[in-house]
């Protein structure tokens, strides 16, 4: 159910939308849901406090709207802390980028592999979100021991946590020669995660994306960019702290 303010007599149940959307008026709508700081809403929209600055409010900034009692300071931040929490949550099922594995050299290499679309093949699925990187693997069914079936495939879900990356490498793949030459075959790129154990400092795994030569570019900037937040972020919260209510 998405994050909002719940639904009284003075409070409209906001639905649907993410709380950094949420306009000065939707804010104070949130506060006055609260009991004890139902009084500080028409503060709040008074400074224009939007759903895109409340999360970033601190004790000081509470201060400075002139809200005097130390109590009352504490209740808007841990009602804060919560619109924090959904924010974060948002950002993490934001979809990033989207992709599907590059399983053809070409038109006829597919005709070749799956009999004129007679026997399909399911391509890995590439899912990055604001987080985490989601690898859809498909799971055939085989008879006589290596030949797969037409049907009743499954898939399982490998995620990978951008926090455990230790380097995002590309390199491009050329099409068998045959196909090149007589069959227009394209190129492909594959991007090569490698995931790192933070306590022992030894890589764990490797990961490979297959892709259509350009779009296996675009998905290791948008992935790097990503890891790269992430850890930065890792590396703040180990380092930083939580900011108390001054006295």
């Amino acid at each position: 159910m998405p994050f909002g303010p719940h639904k009284n007599s003075h409070t409209p149940l906001l639905s649907g939308k993410g709380v950094e959307s949420w306009s000065s008026d939707e804010v104070a709508y949130y506060l006055q849901s609260k009991e004890k700081i139902a009084n500080y809403g028409a503060v709040f929209r008074t400074h224009g406090i939007d759903g895109s600055v409340a999360h970033r409010l601190t004790d000081k900034d509470l201060e400075s709207m002139g809200i005097k009692m130390i109590g009352d300071r504490h209740r808007i931040l841990e009602a804060l802390e919560d619109l924090k929490s959904a924010k974060e949550q948002n950002d993490r099922e934001k979809v990033v980028w989207v992709g599907q594995e590059e399983l053809y050299w070409s038109w006829f290499d597919w005709c070749r592999r799956t009999w004129f679309g007679l026997c399909r093949e399911d391509r890995e699925g590439y899912t990055l979100r604001f987080n985490y990187l989601d690898i859809q693997r498909p799971k055939y069914n085989r008879c006589c021991g290596s030949f797969k079936c037409c049907f009743g495939h499954s898939y399982s879900i490998d995620t990978i946590d951008l926090c455990n990356v230790d380097d995002v490498d590309i390199y491009g793949v050329s099409p068998p020669f045959f196909l090149e030459c007589f069959c227009c075959a394209n190129s492909r790129e594959y991007v090569q995660i490698n995931t790192r154990n933070h306590e022992t400092h030894r890589r764990e795994d490797m990961k490979i994306l297959k892709l259509r030569k350009g779009i296996g570019m675009e998905a290791k900037r948008k992935i790097q960019n990503q890891v790269e937040v992430m850890q930065t972020m890792e590396r703040g919260t180990t380092c930083g702290g939580n900011s108390s209510v001054r006295h």
